[in-house]
């Protein structure tokens, strides 16, 4: 698919997800005392972030404004702030770094004592077949040509017109039986059904089939439906309820894995490209430098983490918004890149902690 096309799918995806409910404003905290910027020591995963909020900014239109915490800005305000931050972390002397720090920026926490959490989330790597074969029989499948995508009010709503009349759009369930798609979409591959959950939770994928090179799959769109997790009706059945775990948990109780997933209704519908993960706006996910956040926070500015989890510890990480996801909404809510393959799935799954997201702002 065309660079330009990808594009536009994600730029549509991530304007109508900026009608979301707007966060509170009590919710937004200004940090009087800002923390030390720390030493970075990976410079390139840096470089490649700045880079990628850059020519995100670059592309949008002209005229483009967002509003934040009584603030208004536009894509140059962020653009000079992005380059200021760029040469203040080049600046040796801490003290000065400090000092040009506080001039030109003001850090403003986004919090919810009970519903902010910090979650990791990565790339899986799964197996693939061009035809259904044995527990290969899942099909990862294009956007169907009848799926219609409509606003009512502030909310998008998903469906298909049939006789003249706008209804929901098939369930998993549906989905499953090939006669609900084989006219309107072609199967990219089958894959077996954990993995086909998985790749829908992460929203992209490596797909790695036995006679031709690996290929990604990203999220194109999705039914409409509200996401229900598998561990709902998993729980006191398999010894882990972190997603990735299913793998093991199907061997041992494969009716009762199955029979949960296609309890989920949501589907998300894939397209094939070769290039890097990309979250929305079409911006390049860099492991541990890409964060998803709720939609009213803007895309492409940069904010510091901190927490603890058995798998990963930050303190004042530097990362950059680069993705949405259909769970990361409300205020103290992130959701933390990992990268791609197994580590990054071992450290993702074990990451659902509290934490102190302080977004970067320029001063007005």
């Amino acid at each position: 698919m065309p660079v330009v096309i990808i594009f536009i799918i994600f730029f549509f995806y991530n304007f109508i997800n900026l009608n979301a409910k707007e966060l509170e404003e009590s919710g937004f905290v200004p940090v009087n005392k800002p923390p030390d910027l720390q030493k970075i020591e990976d410079i390139k995963t840096l470089e490649r972030a700045f880079q990628e909020s850059k020519l995100y900014f670059e592309r949008l239109p002209a005229k483009w404004k967002t509003k934040l915490h009584k603030n208004s800005y536009n894509k140059e305000d962020f653009l000079s702030s992005l380059e200021k931050l760029r040469r203040i972390l080049k600046q040796k002397d801490s003290e000065k770094r400090k000092i040009e720090f506080q001039k030109s920026f003001f850090l403003l926490e986004t919090a919810d004592p009970n519903e902010g959490k910090i979650t990791g989330y990565y790339e899986v790597i799964i197996e693939g077949r061009n035809r259904p074969e044995g527990e290969f029989a899942h099909p990862v499948l294009g956007t169907p040509s009848d799926l219609v995508v409509k606003k009512r009010g502030t909310e998008r709503v998903v469906g298909k017109i049939v006789n003249g009349n706008f209804l929901p759009y098939e369930s998993r369930s549906e989905l499953e039986n090939p006669s609900s798609w084989n006219s309107k979409t072609n199967p990219i591959a089958f894959v077996k059904i954990v993995d086909l959950h998985l790749a829908q939770l992460e929203g992209s994928a490596v797909v790695q089939t036995p006679k031709e090179d690996a290929f990604r799959i990203t999220y194109a769109s999705d039914n409409g439906k509200n996401y229900i997790s598998p561990a709902e009706s998993l729980n006191g059945v398999c010894q882990s309820l972190i997603p990735s775990d299913l793998r093991n948990c199907i061997l041992e109780h494969p009716q009762e894995v199955k029979a949960a997933i296609l309890k989920n209704p949501r589907y998300v519908f894939f397209q094939k490209e070769s290039s890097a993960p990309r979250g929305s706006g079409g911006i390049e996910l860099i492991p541990k430098r890409s964060v998803a956040m709720d939609p009213n926070i803007p895309l492409g500015i940069p904010a510091l983490i901190s927490f603890e989890s058995p798998s990963v510890a930050e303190e004042n990480r530097l990362v950059f918004v680069h993705d949405r996801g259909s769970k990361i909404t409300g205020h103290g809510r992130l959701d933390y890149f990992l990268g791609t393959g197994k580590k990054a799935e071992d450290q993702a799954g074990r990451i659902q902690s509290p934490g102190r997201i302080l977004l970067i702002l320029p001063k007005k």
